[in-house]
């Protein structure tokens, strides 16, 4: 036994021997860093901001922004821009100036710095304010049963909503869309579930339709619905605007628009190639979306001094452009004639210019739900119902709800009621 206990003992020594010998033996090649990685070039000089652009406000996720500067590298992704502590992506650089999308964050006072990777410091800070492009106003977004449906603006600045809860319609809603807490009841629920379309007109008088071939008003300062004409019999209406003698247009599933005098009921239908599934008046057009099957062009006839249209003009091919099958459900117009269109694509609004380019409004930020109905409110902003998304056992991905859109321009004029 201790025979076995000694040859183990003269194991152990032998092996701890070796063991010295190894690490003695071996080159000492130094600890590992702790920043594997990072570039070991010489380091650079800190960078340093000298001013941002556009100076005032950008929108957050969407504004290409351009910050000039010293000591950012030429290499794009060798910059980095905090906001808020949170990284935006850099799309273009030069040792002198960086082109920047903010992260989708927003405050008066983000605190913006850059840090390029050779150098160890940060810039200095610039606080800058970054507004919202598109926020969620009502009803709460996790709302699976309250539905809007149409949205108008009277004349200073409250907003008008027809929603139907639980299936159910609730007739009109006033509210402040700055304080969605003091909504009202405008208007009881008629025979409509809810309207597809409203607009005041002269007076304080709100016109509405729900896709039958009757329009409808409600009196000034608001009350019970009542039928204000009913046009021929293959009509439905969906679509109402103002032209600016206060004369009202209306479109549907009719083939044909229709000239409508408030003041004495005396209307005209004037032909199109297919139905109208949207409608506005700009600049003395009436712009129409119309549909032929399943294609959809947006068409304009100019407004004669009789009131009458014009022969039609072929202004956008939505469905050349974006493809069979999609459906343009508004139509809205920027004070600088920028076109949008509510459409159920992916990117769901499209901006169309005045040369006929077209691009989507703010595709990192809208959800892919269509938009339905539209309406501008006071200063820049742009309203508009999102309908909602649900998968094959109807649950709700998307909820139904109003955007405000901020587009940092005002909208064209309207003329109902002014």
């Amino acid at each position: 036994m201790k025979k076995i206990i000694y040859n183990r003992f003269l194991f152990s020594i032998a092996v701890l021997f070796s063991v010295l010998i190894y690490f003695t033996g071996c080159t000492d090649k130094g600890s590992p860093s702790l920043y594997q990685g990072i570039p070991s070039g010489p380091v650079g000089a800190t960078p340093s901001i000298s001013s941002i652009n556009p100076p005032d406000l950008a929108l957050a996720g969407v504004t290409e922004i351009t910050i000039t500067g010293t000591n950012f590298s030429s290499v794009p992704s060798q910059n980095l821009v905090f906001f808020n502590g949170i990284a935006g992506s850099v799309t273009a650089s030069s040792p002198t100036q960086l082109t920047v999308i903010s992260p989708n964050i927003f405050g008066d006072t983000v605190e913006v710095k850059v840090a390029e990777l050779n150098s160890e410091l940060f810039s200095n800070s610039i606080f800058y304010k970054l507004n919202q492009a598109a926020e969620d106003l009502y009803p709460d977004s996790k709302s699976t049963f309250v539905l809007p449906f149409s949205i108008t603006f009277d004349n200073v600045g409250n907003l008008y909503i027809s929603a139907t809860t639980n299936a159910v319609g609730t007739g009109i809603q006033k509210v402040n869309p700055d304080d969605l807490k003091g909504m009202t009841d405008y208007a009881s629920k008629g025979a409509e579930t809810f309207w597809n379309s409203m607009k005041f007109g002269p007076g304080g008088v709100l016109y509405t339709a729900r896709s039958v071939r009757a329009i409808f008003q409600i009196p000034a300062g608001g009350g019970a619905p009542a039928t204000f004409i009913v046009l021929k019999e293959n009509a439905s209406i969906t679509q109402l605007d103002f032209d600016a003698n206060h004369f009202l247009w209306a479109g549907g599933k009719a083939d044909s628009v229709y000239r409508i005098n408030v003041s004495n009921k005396a209307y005209k239908g004037f032909a199109t190639s297919g139905n109208v599934s949207a409608l506005r008046v700009f600049d003395n057009y009436l712009y129409v979306a119309q549909r032929v099957d399943s294609l959809t062009t947006i068409v304009r006839y100019p407004i004669d001094s009789n009131n009458d249209l014009g022969p039609a003009e072929s202004y956008f091919d939505f469905s050349g452009a974006y493809g069979a099958n999609y459906l343009v459900n508004a139509i809205d117009f920027s004070a600088d004639g920028d076109m949008y269109l509510g459409t159920n694509l992916t990117n769901p609004i499209i901006i169309v210019h005045a040369d006929k380019t077209s691009q989507p409004l703010y595709p990192s930020i809208l959800k892919s739900a269509p938009a339905i109905s539209f309406a501008w409110g006071n200063g820049n902003y742009l309203y508009y119902v999102r309908a909602k998304v649900t998968d094959i056992n109807s649950n709700v991905l998307v909820p139904q709800t109003i955007v405000k859109l901020d587009l940092l321009k005002p909208g064209a004029p309207y003329y109902g009621n002014n």
